[in-house]
Parts: C-alpha cells; structure tokens; sequence
C-alpha cells in the first residue's frame, strides 16, 4: 500500500470516515490526523530498531590533510546517514582492500595529528568520521550505514517495508485513534495486532549476527 491508501483504510478501518481520503495533500480536521498519524506511525516503527530495510552503502575519497569527515557536508549522503556501521568500514589503495579498525570515541586519543595512510577510526559525538592520522594520499573508504527514517509526503510514496508488514503501520496509527478516542478495546485490539507484525518483522527484517574473520588493513 502507498501512503495515501494507509491514510484511507485508516479512516474506514476506524470509522472515521466512510468516504476515506482522496489525497494526503491539504487535508484538514480528521483527515489531516489520519494523514499524520500514518507518517508518525512509519517513522516510530522504523526508530525501533536497525532495520535490513534501512541499510544503505556508499564511498568517498579522502583529501590530503583532512582528518574528520561530516556525512552532510563532505559526504552529501542522500539518503541521509542516521547512523554509522562502524565494523564495515573499508579502505582501498591501489585496488587492495583492508578494514579499518573502530575505537570508541572515549578511548580515542584526540591529539594526534600524524601524517600517513589511516589504520583505525572513531565516530566522534557530532557524528563525524575521523582517522588516526591526517591522510597523506587519496584513499577510498566504503562503508554501510542505516539511513534515516523515511518520511512520507507524497500519495503515491511506497514504504520502504515489504508489503505482508504493511498493517504493521496501519495498526500503529490505530493506537493513536484508540488513545484519542479513548477505546481502550480498540487500543488492546491494535497492540496485539502490531505485536504480532513487529514480531514477524524482526524475524524477517533484522540482521542476523555472524563472526567472520576479516582481512587487515
């Protein structure tokens, strides 16, 4: 289902209007809540955890002298970086490929201003990416990431989710109805209901953990 078909079984499904919505654009009274409730449901579900769905891979060149690296403004990520995986960062020199190692940001010795090609990393608290050293040639680094959480706007917008957790979204923004409303059998019906579909989600959209080993920088 695309946004604009969610905002209309929501209305219907609840009974907010038996004539549903023909457009998520310049709605006002209940159907401007459907409207918004959809998109906030999409967007909390997508903040519950890091989902398959999100993931996103990129690459950039290092500049000579400049150690730290800001997703926005050096990267131009699009779609946007939400956050960081730091166990796939790759860098290449000369078609050889090596992973570079990640230190936490409180371990991370700030003061060091070496010259030379990077071997490690941190993420600093402003989500930035910054080397142990200030790169001494143009390197290629690669790296995946989730992206931010997708924002719906459009009536014909597609979710980033597989369509059998569609529902997933819709009874989310049930509980907004229930809460508003204040029905509470209608609230028990649609948590149950998105307990079994995040259920199923996790399943199905959430990586599985595996240990590889990895070759060395």
């Amino acid at each position: 289902m695309n946004y604009l078909a969610l905002c209309d079984k929501l209305l219907k499904e609840t009974g907010l209007s038996d004539q549903g919505v023909s457009s998520v654009i310049g709605q006002s009274g209940l159907n401007k809540k459907a409207v918004d409730w959809i998109n906030r449901a999409w967007v909390e579900i997508q903040n519950l955890s890091d989902w398959e769905f999100l993931w996103q891979y990129n690459t950039f060149n290092t500049v000579v002298n400049q150690q730290d690296y800001d997703p926005v403004i050096n990267l131009a990520l699009s779609p946007s970086l939400d956050k960081w995986i730091p166990n796939s960062v790759r860098i290449t020199e000369n078609n050889l490929t090596g992973y570079l190692s990640y230190t936490p940001w409180s371990e991370w010795v700030r003061a060091n201003f070496s010259t030379g090609k990077p071997t490690s990393f941190t993420i600093r608290p402003d989500n930035k990416m910054s080397f142990n050293t200030l790169p001494n040639a143009v390197y290629t680094i690669s790296f995946d990431y989730y992206r931010t959480p997708q924002q719906l706007s459009q009536n014909t917008d597609e979710l980033l989710l597989a369509e059998q957790f569609h529902d997933a979204v819709l009874y989310k923004a049930i509980l907004y109805v229930a809460a508003e409303q204040d029905a509470p059998e209608l609230y028990q019906d649609a948590q149950s209901q998105l307990n079994i579909r995040l259920s199923a989600m996790g399943t199905s959209a959430l990586p599985t953990i595996t240990l590889a080993e990895r070759p060395v920088a």
